[in-house]
């Protein structure tokens, strides 16, 4: 039997600033235009927050579809093999997008349970049937204005393993 090792070269899986240009945190054979972690419009000072992903519907208990719950990564945060064999949860890291308007989630595609995926992510767009409550911890370690993921559907940007959601609220 032969042991599988997942590795993340590309993400940084902590809660830290970042100092580094944007396009710094993709890999150096994927063009800046390319890089699923951050789009050429962010700022270089932006915050990111590694984090905990329960997918499903918060009115139905987190069942269904959807994003029923995020929380930021701790120390007592399960490990990878966990969440890969829980098939509910993942690990994803998280960004501000329009000046905190809204949240960018991005996930690894390696560490996802193949369910998971095929339920909630294969089809290109996810929908949000009612609002996912944000942690105040995360609103205010990434500066959001956003208090909830907004219901919706919105479309994953796939690239090099890599999945992006962007969470915006509406404009008004």
């Amino acid at each position: 039997m032969s042991s599988v090792h997942f590795s993340q070269p590309s993400i940084n899986m902590r809660n830290i600033t970042s100092l580094a240009a944007p396009t710094s945190l993709s890999p150096p054979w994927v063009r800046p235009e390319q890089n699923l972690v951050r789009s050429l419009r962010e700022t270089e000072s932006t915050q990111q927050l590694s984090c905990d992903v329960v997918f499903g519907s918060p009115s139905a208990d987190c069942m269904g579809t959807g994003v029923c719950r995020i929380s930021a990564r701790s120390v007592k945060s399960p490990a990878l093999p966990e969440h890969k064999r829980s098939c509910r949860s993942t690990v994803g890291l998280l960004f501000p997008i329009e000046g905190g308007r809204g949240v960018s989630l991005v996930l690894t595609k390696a560490i996802l349970c193949t369910q998971l995926y095929k339920k909630h992510l294969r089809a290109g767009t996810i929908s949000l049937e009612s609002p996912c409550p944000l942690p105040q911890r995360v609103t205010k370690t990434l500066g959001l204005t956003i208090r909830e993921l907004p219901i919706g559907v919105y479309t994953i940007q796939k690239g090099d393993g890599l999945l992006r959601i962007d969470f915006l609220e509406a404009k008004i």
